[in-house]
């Protein structure tokens, strides 16, 4: 049996790979793939009593979990009735291995109209909405796009193992030693919570729900049942609320101050056309708002009040001169803050998915010319030891011993 270990730019445009369960990995795959206005945060109980008011709206939950093996052997004890798929309810079944992030995101971004999903996943969800689930699960799978995005989120070394036999031919046992990552997810369809598995047949109805706002409610001892057969199973896991992106809430509030200042100033040339004298190097930004936002936006609560406000002073330039400027300065502060937290998710991203492989490799190298990595392999070995780890300049020089 012989390992080929592929470097990332292979590796993305190779078989789907394993990612591991992690929130900030599963964000930056939803951003990648087109979801707009949606973030995932961990959730660490389940009480009746938590109403998960801190959070805001929730579009759905995802069980991210680690085991043993094979995870398909999490039904291994159930009965399995065929059903119909429900028309409502968009759902593609896992065809391959490795595949689950993927399929979790668009199970979910493709049951949530409150998402904000980008063209090529309006004009995929169209497309598909009528095949039966094993058909989406292969139309998912043979996507080049998503595929590529998804391997995208791969940096670790292990994850790029490609093992095979010696004829080429990948093996058929299941190594009960290895580690298998998993998504279940769960989203309110139309009044009912739907699980949605993509190694299950179908969706399932967990529960009914009548306020939109606490759908979970209908979802608790679904949930808790399995999170307490992680528990029995000693199944590591982590359960994630996808929840508005405090950034989309931000655009949101860009786009309501952009609207307000476009009305006051109608207003204002209609009293004053010379109004605008009094602005003295105003600095430029960006007024991102079509024509359907603005319909959109103006209907908005806060929005109206916010315009009956202006007509109540509609006479006095000098007040809707204020409202105008406090709105800008609003905008301003906004799209700061969009800007600087868009970098840093930038760098997250980044840090989340380079591929430190090759660095962990000529490090340890450099230690096993100079002799030292079979000192520190043994002091290793005590768990009480203090190991103090080299530092090496780029002439592989040492430069100082910081622990």
């Amino acid at each position: 049996m012989s390992s080929i270990l592929l470097p990332h730019e292979q590796r993305i445009h190779g078989p789907w790979v394993k990612l591991q369960s992690e929130p900030k990995l599963f964000n930056a795959l939803m951003y990648d793939l087109g979801v707009r206005g949606a973030q995932a945060t961990e959730v660490f109980v389940l009480d009746d009593i938590d109403n998960f008011h801190e959070l805001g709206e929730i579009y759905g939950f995802v069980y991210l979990f680690r085991m043993m093996g094979d995870v398909k052997s999490l039904y291994k004890s159930e009965e399995y009735t065929p059903v119909d798929n429900p028309k409502n309810v968009y759902f593609a079944n896992q065809v391959v291995d490795n595949a689950c992030a993927t399929l979790a995101v668009l199970n979910i971004a493709l049951n949530s109209p409150q998402l904000e999903i980008g063209d090529d996943l309006k004009e995929f969800k169209e497309f598909t909405k009528d095949f039966p689930p094993p058909v989406k699960g292969f139309t998912i799978t043979n996507h080049p796009s998503f595929r590529l995005i998804h391997n995208s989120m791969s940096r670790h070394p292990e994850e790029a193992l490609v093992v095979e036999e010696a004829s080429g031919k990948p093996s058929a046992t299941v190594d009960e030693s290895v580690e298998v990552y998993h998504y279940i997810a769960y989203v309110p369809v139309d009044g009912e919570v739907w699980q949605l598995d993509g190694l299950y047949p179908h969706p399932v109805s967990v529960g009914k729900y009548s306020d939109k706002q606490r759908w979970y409610d209908a979802a608790r001892d679904a949930m808790r049942a399995r999170t307490q057969g992680f528990y029995a199973e000693q199944i590591n896991f982590v359960l994630l609320a996808i929840t508005k992106d405090p950034i989309f809430i931000k655009k949101m509030r860009t786009k309501e101050c952009i609207y307000l200042k476009r009305v006051v100033e109608s207003v204002l040339d209609e009293l004053n056309g010379e109004w605008r004298a009094v602005l003295v190097n105003e600095p430029k930004f960006v007024e991102d708002l079509t024509e359907d936002e603005e319909m959109e936006v103006a209907k908005r609560d806060n929005v109206t009040k916010e315009i009956e406000v202006l007509n109540s002073n509609r006479g006095d330039v000098n007040k809707l001169i204020q409202l105008r400027t406090n709105w800008v300065d609003e905008i301003r502060v906004l799209q700061k803050a969009i800007k600087r937290e868009n970098k840093l998710k930038q760098i997250e991203k980044e840090r989340q998915t380079f591929d430190y492989g090759p660095f962990i490799r000529e490090y340890l190298s450099v230690l096993h010319e100079r002799g030292e990595l079979k000192e520190l392999l043994k002091k290793a070995d005590d768990e009480d030891c203090d190991i103090r780890i080299p530092v090496f300049s780029p002439n592989n020089m040492l430069i100082h011993n910081p622990y």
